[in-house]
């Protein structure tokens, strides 16, 4: 999930359609990540003949449309969409299983981004508003747009790997959860907890669904165990740009708009086991962290098409039996 930066139009969309602030004294970590310790290396290189998207070559480039109705795409765009998907989700789930002890994110973004090139994909975080990188990392208490870095993984590390990629002019987008063991008890039930969520959130959307009822599901499952939903990022629709609408809440919401055959868009709750009540963005622009204790989040990703039946999993992995 790489969503717009949070200025001020974005929490205005917010606030006008599910997000409510709830300003109060911050907490802080009692160990936190601490903002520009680790070095980031230079973006990897892509090669010439590998298509760029839109906002690599345009002089006023557009990384997103974010109000309006949902995006129908027709057959020939949904066939591009589904191939997108699946690369993103192979790439996935090769980072997944090269998370070890001692390697650090810098190194698995040298992974995701030569799986990436060997699929004569473009790393789609690569230039997507200055980004740096190929893939993003959000390691413990960082929500999401964790930048790669060389800070080295340790022991009972949880991280979210968010893989967008860029073929045959369209996008595919998903997250998966990794960690390094040995894993704390209640960390491991909360990345349960979310990919929970993010199920029963999928097998509710079908033509005639309302949008607002993804983030209903997913707040009772997060209620039921004691957990908090992020009310700041969303899920969106995707296609020749990573970010259109629809805009996916994962909490109760009065979004408007239901379902129809051709809509594709993400699902991608953040879980938290402490209500948070601020975000701090580092001098990066992008790295965002809860202004409460670490390592209590988690996030999973996936994208759905909604077809004339129900719904298709198109980043589906081949360890999903849940699906």
């Amino acid at each position: 999930m790489l969503l717009k930066k949070l200025n001020q139009n974005n929490f205005f969309f917010r606030l006008k359609y599910g997000y409510q602030s709830r300003q109060k004294n911050p907490k802080y970590f009692h160990n936190p990540l601490v903002e520009g310790q680790y070095a980031v290396t230079p973006a990897r290189k892509v090669p010439s003949n590998i298509t760029r998207p839109s906002y690599m070559t345009d002089k006023k480039p557009i990384y997103g449309i974010y109000e309006g109705p949902a995006v129908t795409h027709d057959k020939h765009m949904i066939e591009k969409l589904r191939k997108a998907a699946s690369i993103a989700s192979k790439t996935a789930q090769v980072a997944q299983r090269s998370v070890k002890k001692g390697m650090t994110t810098d190194d698995l973004d040298k992974i995701v981004h030569d799986y990436i090139i060997s699929q004569n994909a473009y790393p789609s975080p690569i230039g997507f508003m200055g980004f740096p990188k190929s893939v993003c990392t959000s390691v413990n208490e960082v929500c999401c747009h964790g930048i790669p870095n060389l800070r080295p993984l340790e022991e009972g590390d949880s991280l979210n790997i968010d893989v967008t990629i860029f073929y045959d002019g369209v996008h595919g987008d998903t997250s998966v959860m990794a960690s390094v063991p040995k894993m704390n008890q209640e960390i491991s039930k909360l990345i349960e907890t979310t990919q929970k969520s993010l199920y029963e959130a999928i097998k509710i959307c079908r033509p005639g669904q309302k949008f607002s009822q993804v983030g209903k599901v997913i707040q009772e499952i997060a209620n039921k165990e004691g957990y908090y939903v992020s009310e700041v990022f969303t899920g969106h629709g995707i296609g020749d740009l990573m970010h259109m609408p629809p805009t996916i809440f994962h909490t109760q919401n009065h979004y408007p708009g239901v379902m129809v055959p051709g809509n594709v868009f993400t699902i991608e709750p953040i879980l938290l086991i402490k209500e948070v009540q601020d975000y701090q963005i580092w001098n990066d622009n992008f790295t965002i962290i809860s202004n409460d204790n670490p390592k209590q989040l988690a996030q999973w990703e996936h994208m759905i098409l909604i077809t004339e039946n129900g719904y298709e999993v198109l980043t589906k992995r081949d360890d999903e039996t849940e699906l």
